[in-house]
C-alpha cells in the first residue's frame, strides 16, 4: 500500500522524467545516463540534480564568456554529446556561432579576454598551476563576482560527462557536429 510521500516521490520521478525526455528531444540530446539514475536510486538523482545550478550561473559573467568557459569544458571532458549540447544552447541563447567554433577549433584566435576563459578553463581541467596574471585580467576584465560564477561554471559542467563515465554509460562516442 502506498502512503502520501510515496506517491509523491512517483510523481515527483515521473516528473523529472517526463522533464528530461523533453530535454532530450527538444536538443536531441540522450538523457537516458541521468534517467537511469533516477530509476536506479531517487536519493542518488535527488543529490545529482541539487547541483544542477553549478553550470548555470551567470548573473554577472556575460553570457558570451559563461559559453565560452562552458564549451572549453564540455570539449575538454567529454567525447561529444555534451559538447554538441552546450554548442547548441549557446546558439539558442544567441551567441554568435563563429565564436562557439573559434572556442572548439581555433581558441587562440579568441579576443584575449576570451582567451583568458578558455586558457583558465583549460589549466583548471588540466590541474595544471594557476596563472596569477591570468587570473587578473579576468577578474580585471569581469569582475570578482563573475570570476567566482566562472569557478562554478567550471566545476558545474564536469558533472555531466563525470556522472555518465560514473554510470557506465559513456560507451559510445560521437565527434562534435558543430552543426548547431
Amino acid at each position: 500500500m502506498f502512503n502520501q510521500k510515496n506517491e509523491e516521490t512517483i510523481m515527483d520521478m515521473q516528473d523529472a522524467r517526463t522533464a528530461l525526455e523533453e530535454f532530450g528531444q527538444h536538443y536531441d540530446y540522450d538523457t537516458g545516463y541521468i534517467i537511469q539514475l533516477l530509476e536506479d536510486s531517487p536519493q542518488a538523482y535527488q543529490a545529482f540534480a541539487a547541483a544542477q545550478a553549478m553550470p548555470n550561473v551567470h548573473k554577472a559573467l556575460p553570457l558570451d564568456a559563461f559559453f565560452v568557459a562552458k564549451t572549453t569544458v564540455m570539449k575538454t571532458e567529454d567525447c561529444g554529446p555534451c559538447l554538441n549540447l552546450s554548442l547548441k544552447m549557446g546558439a539558442e541563447q544567441g551567441i554568435d556561432r563563429e565564436l562557439l567554433k573559434k572556442v572548439v577549433k581555433d581558441p587562440q584566435s579568441l579576443p584575449q579576454h576570451f582567451r583568458d576563459i578558455h586558457d583558465h578553463a583549460m589549466a583548471v581541467i588540466r590541474n595544471e598551476n594557476d596563472d596569477a596574471d591570468r587570473m587578473e585580467r579576468i577578474r580585471n576584465h569581469y569582475g570578482i563576482e563573475a570570476f567566482a560564477e566562472l569557478a562554478v561554471v567550471i566545476v558545474g559542467c564536469r558533472i555531466y560527462p563525470t556522472l555518465k563515465r560514473a554510470m557506465g554509460m559513456a560507451n559510445h562516442c560521437e565527434l562534435a557536429k558543430l552543426d548547431f
